[in-house]
């Protein structure tokens, strides 16, 4: 009786050892809200728009278990965290038969002044930025200074470091009990209302562009903010 005893205790360290040693694989999304005011419309050339971020360094993350395909969400803490590469863009919506984001790039129609966060570099389609960490939170905030008038769409970017390399060339350490992990995207939903709504003048994207184009309309009418330049 002894030796069976042992014999099952044997096979259930065998057990838990193995699920532990398991390999652990998951994909991540990532939310950073953005604030853009004062919401209007249409601005007039010299008016300055603010683009702003504040948020908390525990995410509700949207994960997906790379072995079986398998999403859930869980919270995950992350300090002073390098969400390299972020980048603010702005499209100027001239052509109506062509997607919004192969429009003309238009950032050197706008002057950037950065108040929070550090500008990384300046590109003809934007900004790429990192966040200021502090008291356990993650803040951005630039205004942008309109020059010229015309129809624009203001789009951030998640891009990874490496966008056209391997799973493993972007492998981050995100939590400690998973082994291979890395952030897929970046959600950057815009003037999120309490009632789920988003404040993304969409209604002027409808007047200006096709929809019908468009292969991500729900990340234009959510994530993107339409606005007219006078």
């Amino acid at each position: 009786m002894k030796t069976i005893i042992l014999f099952i205790v044997g096979l259930l360290l065998i057990s838990a050892s193995c699920k532990k040693n398991k390999k652990c694989s998951r994909s991540y999304n990532l939310e950073h809200p953005v604030s853009v005011y004062p919401i209007k419309e249409s601005y007039n050339v010299g008016d300055t728009i603010w683009f702003e971020m504040s948020f908390a360094d525990v995410f509700n993350a949207e994960i997906t278990n790379n072995f079986t395909g398998k999403i859930f969400y869980e919270n995950i803490q992350l300090k002073n965290f390098d969400f390299r590469r972020n980048f603010f863009r702005i499209f100027k919506l001239n052509i109506d038969t062509i997607p919004a984001f192969s429009q003309e790039y238009k950032w050197n129609a706008f002057s950037s002044m950065p108040i929070l966060g550090t500008v990384v570099q300046e590109y003809p389609e934007g900004i790429e930025y990192n966040l200021l960490y502090f008291n356990n939170q993650y803040r951005l905030k630039i205004g942008v200074i309109c020059n010229e008038v015309g129809n624009y769409l203001f789009s951030p970017l998640y891009r990874k470091p490496y966008p056209n390399s391997s799973y493993g060339a972007n492998q981050q350490d995100l939590t400690p009990e998973c082994e291979q992990e890395i952030i897929i995207g970046i959600r950057t939903p815009i003037n999120k209302q309490t009632d789920g709504t988003h404040l993304t003048n969409y209604h002027l994207f409808e007047q200006f562009m096709n929809p019908a184009l468009e292969n991500n309309l729900g990340r234009i009418k959510n994530e993107c903010f339409t606005f007219v330049v006078n």
